[in-house]
C-alpha cells in the first residue's frame, strides 16, 4: 500500500503537532533531570520524599502526551485519506 504524502493543510498541522510534541518531551526532560537538592536540605524538608515521586510521575506523564500526540495525529491524518463512500479494501480487482 502507497500513502500519498500530506496535502498542504495536513502538512502544517503535522509540523505543528510535532513541535508540540517535541516541547512536551523536553519538559520531560527537565522534569526528570530536577534534583531534589537544588530545593534545600533533604534531611530539613519531609516533603522532600515527595519530589522524587512526582519528578518522575510529571515526566511519565508528558512523554506519555507527546507520544499521544503522535499517535493522534497520525490516526487523524490516515483517516482523512479514506473518502466516506467507500470503505477501504472494498474495491474490484478492475478498480484497482
Amino acid at each position: 500500500m502507497v500513502l500519498l504524502p500530506p496535502d498542504e493543510s495536513s502538512a502544517r498541522t503535522i509540523k505543528r503537532f510535532r513541535v508540540l510534541s517535541y516541547v512536551l518531551v523536553l519538559l520531560a526532560a527537565v522534569a526528570f533531570s530536577l534534583r531534589p537538592d537544588l530545593f534545600g536540605d533533604p534531611q530539613a524538608q519531609p516533603w522532600h520524599a515527595l519530589l522524587h515521586v512526582w519528578r518522575i510521575v510529571v515526566g511519565v506523564v508528558l512523554a506519555l502526551a507527546a507520544l499521544g500526540v503522535q499517535v493522534l495525529v497520525g490516526v487523524r491524518w490516515r483517516r482523512s485519506l479514506h473518502t466516506p463512500d467507500e470503505p477501504p479494501g472494498n474495491r474490484t480487482p478492475a478498480d484497482r
